[in-house]
């Protein structure tokens, strides 16, 4: 009865982690149907509040399921060698596998594609606000302390099992190829959890693996 429970609260935690990019899709299709490409200045004010209102409600929500311990204690030596390798790892896991995509004719993943069509030429603040940091922190909360440190907190075998296939299908693959793009980035971050049990470093792995092309993507440098 506990995993069920358990099990509902991490469901919540994602469709609650969805109101920034729902607020987003919304907006964004009201400004494609009256013939504006980009949002006008109103539109993207308010959705730089609505996501930090939304990471700060996770915050809130994880602080008080106790998924949380943030101090300056996280910040040592081992750690810091873990963030580096596995930001290392997840770009090497990016790079390689962009280039398995193009021997095949495909340009990038079919998620890829979606955030390029979504932000290019949006905001910058706004676009490294959503991809640079809400993403990294938000999605950290669910997949890594949600499903690893809450849900199968028991099971942490389990739980970084299916907190890498999770991560890699809610990126919405389309072949092999791009899931186990996403699945392998899932897991360098689940392992990085488990072995620091410090969401901290986690979310700095995420952070500085999405904090490069989330800068291609706002000032437009493909």
């Amino acid at each position: 009865m506990e995993y069920i429970k358990r099990f509902f609260i991490v469901i919540g935690l994602f469709l609650l982690s969805q109101i920034g990019m729902f607020t987003y899709g919304t907006l964004k299709q009201s400004s494609l149907q009256v013939g504006q490409g980009t949002m006008p200045l109103l539109s993207t004010l308010i959705l730089i509040v609505i996501f930090i209102m939304n990471i700060g409600l996770l915050f809130v929500l994880a602080n008080k399921l106790e998924l949380l311990n943030f101090d300056s204690k996280f910040l040592n030596k081992k750690n810091i060698l873990i963030i580096v390798i596995g930001v290392v790892i997840a770009r090497l896991v990016a790079i390689l596998g962009t280039i398995l995509l193009n021997n095949q004719g495909i340009d990038s993943t079919a998620n890829d594609a979606a955030i390029n069509n979504l932000f290019t030429g949006e905001n910058p603040l706004l676009i490294i606000l959503i991809l640079g940091i809400s993403a990294p922190i938000i999605e950290e909360i669910v997949f890594r302390a949600g499903i690893i440190g809450y849900f199968l907190k028991d099971w942490p075998i389990l739980g970084i099992a299916l907190s890498s296939i999770s991560f890699g299908l809610v990126h919405g693959p389309t072949d092999i190829i791009s899931f186990f793009i996403y699945a392998l980035i899932g897991l360098v971050l689940s392992i990085a959890y488990f072995k620091t049990s410090r969401l901290e470093v986690s979310i700095l792995i995420h952070f500085f693996n999405n904090l490069i092309p989330a800068i291609v993507i706002a000032f437009g440098l493909m």
